[in-house]
């Protein structure tokens, strides 16, 4: 029986796609799990060079998406996918590390409903950003917090685990758009669900290119006022400007070289 599910929805991502999966299955060891590729039909045939693994690897789905293309809906459709009791989502860009996979695993194994990877709990960290950049995630983060009813250290995660029977219970509630899959899930979760933290240092990328643009950024802004709605909108309206504005300035700062 399969354990754990890991699921990468992936991007343009054939320079890393093989070397996460080798660095996933290493990290899991004798742990029954599997790893499933959503992919959004890349240019880049990500989904082909990801097919051509499943050789060497035969825990290893692919999936080629053509309609309802995004991260959200690329994970709805891992999970839909999977067999595994703990539900893994994390990027193919090498920036997550997969070596706490097994500790995250253990938190599960535990209780946990949800284990979040987070690069500001104990043990976490970045690497490669400059202080501006810095800046912006952390202040983004907690302008996001502010509104939660549920909270983490790290809101903006694309790194975690959840119990398939806490997200089958959430699922009903939860509207696969944009990048707020974290922030949906959390929020959505049943009561006295036990939710912890992991925490890990973020790598930065070797090859290809980040997703990150103004549309994410408004995408996740709208999601966090969408996840709000009956809180004081006064707030949440501040709260959502304020997250694409700091989104817009990194644009503009990375333009500029200085990001």
């Amino acid at each position: 029986m399969t354990e754990i599910t890991v699921v990468l929805p992936t991007y343009n991502e054939a320079e890393n796609i093989a070397e996460a999966v080798s660095r996933i299955t290493a990290a899991l060891g004798a742990a029954p799990h599997e790893i499933i590729v959503a992919d959004d039909d890349s240019p880049d045939l990500t989904w082909r060079k990801a097919q051509e693994l499943a050789a060497q690897y035969p825990n290893l789905k692919v999936l080629r998406r053509t309609t309802d293309r995004g991260l959200y809906p690329a994970v709805m459709d891992g999970f839909a996918a999977a067999s595994g009791k703990y539900l893994a989502v994390m990027d193919a860009d090498l920036q997550h590390d997969e070596k706490i996979l097994p500790a995250m695993l253990e938190k599960a194994r535990a209780g946990a409903g949800l284990v979040i990877a987070s690069r500001y709990t104990e043990g976490g960290g970045i690497s490669g950003w400059n202080t501006t950049r810095l800046l912006i995630s952390q202040t983004a983060n907690r302008l996001a917090g502010m509104l939660l009813k549920r909270r983490s250290t790290d809101l903006m995660s694309g790194f975690f685990i959840v119990e398939r029977a806490a997200f089958e219970k959430a699922r009903p509630a939860l509207k696969p758009k944009g990048f707020k899959i974290l922030m949906d899930i959390l929020q959505n979760l049943p009561d006295g669900t036990v939710v912890t933290e992991a925490g890990y240092v973020f790598r930065p990328r070797t090859a290809g290119e980040s997703k990150i643009s103004l549309k994410v950024a408004w995408q996740a802004a709208a999601g966090l006022g969408e996840l709000s709605m009956g809180r004081v909108n006064f707030i949440l309206l501040l709260v959502a400007l304020g997250l694409f504005l700091l989104a817009a300035a990194g644009k503009i700062l990375r333009l500029a070289g200085l990001w």
